[in-house]
């Protein structure tokens, strides 16, 4: 351990239970990998580890670590987050939870809903309810309200509600204009209707899943003996990007383990609205025997520390970090009154920068936001200067890009026998994409004469009237 530093070789060590706190960048990562190295070579079995992690694609590094260090691969090592936990311990228990959750059938095997299939399910249910007329004044494509429904349902779960619990509590909580209160009834016939649909039928999407685990299972003793046999060391990396009903899990599991070690991102939490909760991830601190604090930063350098402070001071309204240095960190600003203008000017500075000999990979573009359609168009704008990139924003289907979009609407449209019937909106995106020069506004007014649900068809331009055709 001589290349550690002193508080890393402390943590890797550590006994019971101990708390880690420090920023991106401190080491904590490290020393949880060499912790479980060590715990390997100490002759501890994998099979008694668990390593929770907050994203999927977390768990590959420390796979890694421990085949490049020549002790593995080890077949037995758990590397996984809550959310996939929920579903393998449900699947697991099935039978001892299926009948008290609800589910008609629960002699038949559960089946999980990865997040397209979701989406499509939840689809068969909001079609009908747009065809009556649900949702009409809300300036949302369907596919976006399908998405609004099935992200309300997950963040209900994943904050500890049931469905109806969260329900009650928009319906409680809303402060808009009453005419609109109307849509939260509909969207909760639609979460409703879906709900329905997966007791029925043994389908298990993520918020159910959840709920089952979170309310169901973990609470049962047969739980806590399985675990207690099976696992004896938890490491637990970026707690604060864990939500309220993954903390309550681990929080529940460090009183079974013999050792705990639990990793904290001081100013982490940033996937809040994804139902992080960061604030409650600090409660870890009180219940560990042991806390120790990681200060040095081994990823990053002062300017951009002051930058990232300036921004927190800014936004989390916190005693006020040292930023004098955050402009050094600030290449350029670049803006423009459209869209395509910025994208524009922001090629300009590329180019001008990387000509003054700055290497890409040493440049970051930081945007507020950044959905498909500007996605997109940096993209290409990206490809057509020759820079190469990385894209870095939430994981999403490819039915969220539009090119992908507009070709399952053709798709859709070349074998009615499918029976997928592309909504009004989409089939005037695919246009506007697939006709250089056509505008929304002219795509919307030939869907309008042109396109029949029933089929669906796409009636001949031969059909239109010679005044919208002039």
């Amino acid at each position: 351990m001589d290349e550690l530093t002193l508080v890393q070789q402390t943590a890797v060590s550590t006994p019971n239970t101990s708390f880690w706190l420090g920023p991106a960048g401190a080491g904590k990562t490290t020393a949880l990998r060499t912790r479980l190295l060590r715990l390997l070579e100490s002759g501890e079995p994998a099979y008694t580890m668990l390593i929770l992690v907050a994203e999927p694609d977390q768990q590959r590094p420390f796979l890694d670590f421990i085949h490049q260090s020549g002790l593995g691969p080890y077949a037995d090592l758990n590397v996984t987050t809550y959310n996939k936990m929920a579903q393998e311990m449900v699947q697991l228990f099935w039978p001892l939870v299926a009948r008290d959750a609800g589910f008609e059938k629960p002699y038949q095997p559960p089946s999980f809903l990865s997040y397209d299939l979701a989406q499509l399910l939840m689809w068969q249910v909001v079609t009908p309810l747009l065809e009556e007329g649900a949702f009409a004044d809300l300036r949302l494509r369907p596919q976006q309200i399908v998405s609004q429904l099935l992200d309300t349902l997950n963040r209900a779960a994943l904050n500890g509600l049931s469905l109806e619990d969260a329900i009650d509590r928009q319906i409680r909580t809303w402060a808009g204009e009453p005419s609109r209160l109307r849509h939260l009834h509909e969207a909760a016939a639609a979460a409703r209707g879906f709900r329905r649909i997966c007791l029925e039928r043994s389908l298990l999407d993520l918020s159910l899943a959840v709920q089952v685990f979170d309310t169901g299972l973990v609470h049962r003793e047969e739980f806590h003996k399985y675990f207690r046999e099976r696992y004896r060391h938890l490491l637990v990396d970026n707690v604060e990007e864990q939500t309220p009903a993954g903390q309550n899990f681990i929080m529940g599991l460090m009183k079974e383990t013999e050792t705990t070690a639990v990793s904290y991102d001081a100013g982490g939490g940033y996937k809040r609205f994804l139902s992080a909760d960061p604030l409650g991830a600090k409660t870890f601190k009180l219940a560990s025997k042991r806390s120790l604090d990681f200060n040095e930063q081994f990823t990053t350098n002062l300017p951009l520390i002051h930058l990232a402070n300036l921004v927190e001071n800014s936004l989390m309204q916190t005693p006020a970090k040292p930023t004098e240095m955050a402009e050094t960190a600030v290449l350029r600003r670049v803006g423009g009154r459209y869209r395509r203008e910025m994208v524009a000017n922001l090629m300009a500075v590329l180019q001008e920068l990387i000509d003054a000999g700055t290497a890409p990979y040493d440049i970051a573009i930081i945007a507020p936001y950044l959905d498909g359609a500007l996605r997109y168009m940096l993209a290409q704008a990206l490809q057509e200067a020759k820079l190469p990139y990385f894209l870095l924003r939430r994981r999403s289907s490819p039915r969220d890009e539009p090119r992908v979009r507009s070709w399952l609407t053709w798709l859709a449209l070349a074998h009615p026998q499918w029976q997928v019937v592309p909504s009004a909106y989409d089939v005037a995106e695919a246009l506007t994409l697939s006709i250089h020069g056509l505008d929304p506004a002219r795509a919307e007014l030939l869907v309008e004469r042109l396109y029949r649900v029933e089929g669906p068809e796409l009636r001949p331009l031969a059909e239109l009237p010679e005044r919208i055709v002039e």
